[in-house]
């Protein structure tokens, strides 16, 4: 009786001793993949400085599979979940699936998104090498001077060296301070009007310009959508 008794024990046991374990399967794969979102946003950053040399593609690519890979993988899990629950086997089998299919999909996903950027490893291992010259960057367009819309005419901006700029939109004169960004553009944000006179049929475009860009030495002046609202020429 005793042995009948002991026996029924262990069995009692090892089904908690599954259960348990199921259960911290199926929590494991949470925390797997939280800590992969971070470690994915830590990987992105490496792709920083690719300059057309990656293949973007397939790198973004994977990226872009891994949430269905993911969605594939847990559905597995509750299939086999199901499957071995009905034929009495261990209900442990579903998600220890789950676990190696969420880690699979992890490692090849950040396994195809560093091929994708090998080409710039491999680029930035022959520059350290001195096997191909580091590239220079070309200037930023320079906007020191006077910049008019028509010759001898208004509107018209003058850029100082110091930062400073000046003009007028063709009716009130206008005043302020410049930056220029790596990228080349001109923040116009403080170019405010000095006087306020009232001109009829004045189209006073200039004085809402909030950035400008240099292209083919014509200065491109954008307004607050960002887009390109007239242009001045240097003056003459």
């Amino acid at each position: 009786m005793r042995a009948a008794n002991s026996s029924v024990g262990t069995a009692d046991q090892e089904r908690s001793d599954r259960r348990g374990l199921a259960v911290s399967l199926w929590i494991l794969i949470p925390l797997i993949l939280l800590v992969t979102y971070f470690a994915q946003i830590l990987e992105s950053f490496s792709a920083v400085g690719c300059e057309g040399d990656c293949d973007l593609d397939l790198a973004f690519g994977a990226r872009a599979a891994y949430p269905w890979a993911i969605g594939a993988s847990v559905l597995a899990a509750v299939v086999v979940t199901v499957v071995c629950r009905r034929t009495r086997k261990p209900a442990y089998w579903g998600p220890l699936l789950g676990v190696v299919l969420v880690l699979l999909s992890a490692i090849v996903t950040s396994i195809l998104f560093q091929v994708g950027l090998a080409p710039m490893h491999e680029r930035n291992d022959r520059i350290a090498t001195g096997e191909i010259p580091v590239e220079t960057p070309p200037p930023l367009p320079d906007p020191v001077g006077d910049w008019e819309a028509s010759v001898g005419g208004t509107p018209y901006l003058r850029f100082s060296a110091d930062g400073t700029v000046d003009g007028n939109d063709g009716c009130n004169d206008l005043s302020g301070r410049w930056t220029q960004e790596s990228s080349g553009r001109i923040d116009l944000e403080a170019l405010v009007p000095q006087t306020t006179n009232v001109c009829d049929g004045v189209d006073t475009w200039l004085s809402v310009g909030r950035s400008a860009d240099i292209v083919d030495r014509y200065m491109y002046v954008n307004g607050d959508m960002d887009s390109p609202i007239g242009g001045l020429q240097p003056a003459r």
